[in-house]
């Protein structure tokens, strides 16, 4: 009981945990609608206007004709497949969303795989600052182990709309901890090793890596429930100490930056070694977490997403799904791998933990008495010169490639929420139709662009595709550089974007965008052996971004001073992603260096101008705004 009092001082983000014992994290997800088939001919009607903008008169009435034959011919056969496939499975696209988008992937997972954030606590409270790394560490990671706690005990708050709809938890949330993916010759595999209380014992150690060695020690004290900061401090400590007064170790995660089947073969040549490696690797594989003492200082909020997203090949194990980076100077980042998992569930991990430092004052309030713990195990690798060659082959490869990406990571303080809510429209929508004009006044044109939706309203979902770039979006970007048009003219079509946006985002998330549908039929051609359909060798498919040629790839992080950062998905495009708080809007943007027409900066000032001219157009009619409610 003295413990427990104790505690006390150490509150939990209450908005975060079940309101009572009778709620459970998973309790719904047997209860939510299987995800839907949509029609095939509002799946191609729909991906027809998104086509048009970006292909010339002959090209579209070209690609009209070849829909035509699809929906008659080959694709309404496909669909008809399709739909059988629903009948027996919950969600149709769930395994192969992972296969195609994820596992079978064989080039190297990172930068373009992995997604990344900087964790965004206040420079007020915790500024950079040396000597402060291993009592961050120590904290941060305390939180961390809570929200894993809570799953286990299946006390966090299942997610749920603004509407109240209740969303999927078992698909991505019991995937978080305890997880690890395991390089295949052809496909990769996810392992999980986590398990609810009501499903039996799950892994309880955590992964340090500080200087390329590997370091595990158990979290849970006898009686089984967490160590407290101090004690996770002492543990930290220890393993800094020892690797700050020894030589670098062996760095073998470098290998999981590799091409996925080499990594895979280098995996089975390691294990052939010696049995201590493939303990070794089933420890790593089923850690709660990995904890990063990272040797970098970086400064800047871009400078830690870089280093996050990024970072330093012989720090990281790439292949687990979070890995909680401390800087030497006490600033914090993430790097996760996205395959189990989608940004918006690290978002609520980084959350709860800034909520919860928040409510102590970014200090531990609990008891400082350290208990004799037992010492952290260190994991020795048994190597030959083949292993020792392809770490630092892998490692020379992955520099080079960090030097192909830029990242940005601001944001926009004019206004946020607030304003936007203040007259009735949708801040995403609102600040999509910005990034829409600010793309169109930096490259001439528009963009085909994609934005995630959420589809978790639906048993296992996760996303579908926004094609956020539309007729109304181009029209009133056009209209905001035409001097020529009236200022009424610009509000209403700047309206009617926004209307449209909210439009497809609704229909998206009912399972109604065109872009899974069409990747399933896709996949169902492929997997019959059957000569690929023509609307998929189309041009005008590639220009309208399907197949991953999206310029502009977007997500909305919600309503957080959270974001996060993945690489672009063309050469020449851009990764944009932002959350909105009620006053400000945060932004990471990623472009590759090698074109010279992107630019990182350039996109965000050009962004910051457009909010600052919707917000005076709005400002200087809001008599006409307010009559339109």
């Amino acid at each position: 009981m003295g413990e427990k009092k104790e505690h006390e001082g150490m509150r939990l983000p209450r908005q975060m945990l079940s309101v009572n014992r009778q709620e459970r994290s998973f309790q719904y997800d047997d209860q939510l609608p299987n995800l839907p088939v949509p029609s095939l001919e509002v799946t191609l009607e729909k991906y027809l206007q998104s086509v048009k903008l970006f292909v010339s008169k002959e090209e579209f009435d070209r690609t009209q004709q070849i829909v035509r034959e699809f929906r008659d011919g080959i694709g309404r056969q496909l669909h008809n497949k399709l739909l059988q496939k629903a009948t027996k499975e919950r969600n149709w696209m769930e395994k192969w969303w992972e296969e195609y988008a994820y596992l079978g992937i064989r080039d190297p997972h990172v930068p373009s795989g992995n997604f990344a954030a900087a964790d965004p606590y206040p420079r007020q409270f915790w500024p950079p600052q040396e000597g402060t790394q291993v009592h961050r560490a120590a904290l941060v990671s305390w939180f961390g182990l809570k929200f894993w706690e809570a799953l286990k005990t299946e006390t966090l708050r299942a997610d749920r709309a603004a509407n109240g709809t209740r969303f999927a938890m078992r698909g991505q949330y019991h995937r978080m901890f305890n997880e690890s993916k395991i390089p295949g010759e052809k496909i990769d595999q996810l392992h999980f090793y986590f398990k609810t209380e009501r499903e039996g014992c799950a892994p309880s150690h955590v992964l340090v890596i500080c200087r390329g060695r590997y370091f595990t020690f158990d979290v849970l004290d006898g009686g089984g429930s967490i160590m407290t900061a101090p004690e996770l401090e002492s543990q930290l400590r220890h393993i800094r100490e020892i690797c700050d007064g020894q030589p670098q170790g062996s760095a073998v995660g470098a290998l999981t930056s590799e091409h996925r089947t080499v990594w895979h073969r280098l995996r089975k040549h390691l294990i052939d070694l010696h049995p201590d490696n493939l303990r070794h690797l089933e420890v790593i594989q089923s850690a709660i977490f990995v904890i990063s003492l990272d040797d970098a200082s970086p400064v800047t909020p871009t400078e830690v997403l870089r280093e996050s997203l990024f970072g330093n090949s012989t720090l990281r194990w790439f292949d687990k799904s979070i890995s909680c980076i401390i800087f030497r100077n006490g600033l914090i980042g993430r790097n996760c791998d996205h395959a189990p998992f989608d940004g918006m569930i690290n978002s609520q991990l980084i959350y709860f933990t800034y909520l919860g430092l928040v409510h102590c004052g970014y200090q531990w309030l609990g008891p400082m008495t350290v208990r004799d713990l037992a010492q952290p195990q260190e994991l020795n690798f048994h190597l030959d010169d083949k292993i020792i060659a392809a770490i630092s082959a892998a490692d020379k490869r992955y520099q080079q490639k960090k030097e192909s990406v830029e990242v940005l990571n601001d944001s926009f303080d004019g206004f946020g929420r607030s304003f936007i809510r203040k007259h009735k429209l949708h801040p995403d929508a609102f600040v999509q139709n910005a990034l829409q004009y600010a793309y169109y006044r930096l490259h001439q044109k528009p963009a085909p662009t994609y934005q995630t939706a959420t589809t978790r309203k639906f048993y296992n979902g996760r996303t579908e595709t926004v094609r956020t770039c539309t007729k109304e979006s181009v029209t009133w970007s056009q209209t905001m550089l035409d001097k020529s048009v009236s200022e009424r003219q610009r509000l209403t079509m700047l309206l009617l974007a926004i209307d449209t946006h909210v439009r497809l985002m609704e229909e998206a998330k009912e399972g109604k965008g065109c872009d899974r549908h069409l990747l399933g039929l896709q996949i169902l051609s492929m997997e019959n052996d059957l000569t690929m359909p023509e609307i998929f060798l189309d041009p005008s498919w590639r220009k309208s971004g399907g197949g991953g040629n999206f310029i502009l790839s977007s997500s909305f992080l919600g309503y957080l001073p959270v974001t996060g950062c993945v690489t672009p998905m063309c050469r020449n495009g851009y990764g944009f992603f932002y959350s909105i708080e009620d006053q400000r809007i945060n932004v990471n943007i990623s472009t590759f260096t090698a074109d010279a027409e992107t630019s990182a900066d350039k996109l965000f000032d050009l962004f910051c101008q457009s909010l600052v001219e919707m917000k005076q157009l709005i400002d200087r009619n809001s008599p006409i705004v307010k009559a339109r409610l």
